[in-house]
């Protein structure tokens, strides 16, 4: 079989197997809900009795998973291709830390724009991962070249500092908000409401097909300066709005579901084992592993303990960050 033949089969694949994990969470957590009555429901809604739990509460968290995963793979695996860095994550480079930073303040100290946070909390969440994103891009250009060392440095440096002014910001809240925050900083899907992905979904209608795109000039990028110079790619300016619309995906993803790490590691990394390295493929593949991780996650934060649910934060870093140790040993 032909490898882009096989690589559509992957995605093919993949795409199945999103469809049946978000089937899969329909009947997952504290309240079980059988197929028959998810059938009843769609045909019948008004004589469903499982139609609140499920049309309000469950499948809105099961959407807002898939689309934040695809959003936060597809920032992290655009991150990786501009910066030539495998370890490039906006988690680890701080962007989260940043966006999360902003979304607090937010939260805390504009309560009179709550009312609007579907325009807002993104808005905010974006000037958080733009100032940490500038930050690294001045940091660590070194002769005219940004230097993934340093890039790498930065960005863990950046995210302790804006994580130790959360964690001061924090001691200064009253105890209802601090706990809302607290959750949401833990990597929460705390919107679970069809309001939550209606803020998202206009960011990522805009911003993933840009991305998907410029696929091709990634791969021009992957082939060196001097050569993408010589192609007539005007690779600094290519770079900084790729930088730009990544840093805006993610930054839009965690305005609504919170510090969540490693998706956008770990979903390129294993997408360019099935896929190989050619963009075209290497995205959609990135996107559809990281909601189907997501997704996943969330699944079985709220299905493994009865009294308790874990955030989906928690439960992605215990999976993803022995991951992260090893391409870091491998490197």
């Amino acid at each position: 079989m032909h490898k882009n033949h096989q690589r559509l089969l992957f995605l093919g694949l993949l795409f199945s197997g999103v469809l049946f994990a978000m089937l899969l969470a329909v009947n997952c957590g504290y309240a079980r809900i059988s197929y028959d009555q998810v059938l009843m429901t769609v045909w019948r809604p008004w004589e469903s009795g499982a139609s609140l739990v499920l049309v309000q509460i469950r499948l809105p968290r099961i959407v807002l998973a898939v689309l934040c995963g695809m959003g936060l793979a597809l920032s992290g695996c655009t991150l990786q291709s501009v910066t030539e860095n495998p370890l490039a994550d906006p988690g680890i480079l701080g962007i989260n830390a940043g966006a999360g930073l902003m979304v607090m303040i937010f939260l805390a100290y504009f309560p009179s724009l709550h009312l609007y946070a579907m325009i807002y909390q993104p808005l905010f969440a974006l000037a958080g991962g733009l100032l940490v994103a500038v930050f690294l891009y001045g940091f660590s250009r070194r002769r005219g070249k940004v230097n993934t060392d340093y890039l790498l440095l930065g960005g863990i440096a950046a995210a302790a500092g804006f994580s130790a002014l959360m964690v001061v910001m924090g001691a200064d809240m009253e105890n209802n908000s601090y706990q809302a925050v607290a959750r949401w900083l833990a990597g929460n899907i705390w919107g679970s409401s069809w309001y939550q992905v209606k803020t998202l979904l206009p960011y990522l209608l805009v911003l993933i097909p840009f991305l998907l795109w410029r696929a091709g000039i990634m791969d021009v990028l992957q082939l060196g300066e001097e050569t993408a110079s010589s192609l007539g790619i005007k690779v600094e300016k290519e770079r900084l709005l790729l930088l730009f619309i990544a840093v805006a995906l993610a930054a839009s993803c965690i305005s609504v579901s919170g510090g969540i790490g490693f998706i956008g590691l770990v979903a390129p990394h294993m997408a360019r084992r099935i896929v190989g390295v050619q963009h075209g493929y290497l995205l959609p593949a990135s996107m559809l592993i990281g909601g189907l991780f997501l997704l996943l996650a969330d699944t079985a934060g709220r299905s493994l303990f009865q009294s308790i649910e874990v955030p989906v934060g928690i439960v992605i870093s215990v999976l993803a960050a022995p991951y992260f140790l090893y391409l870091l040993h491998r490197r």
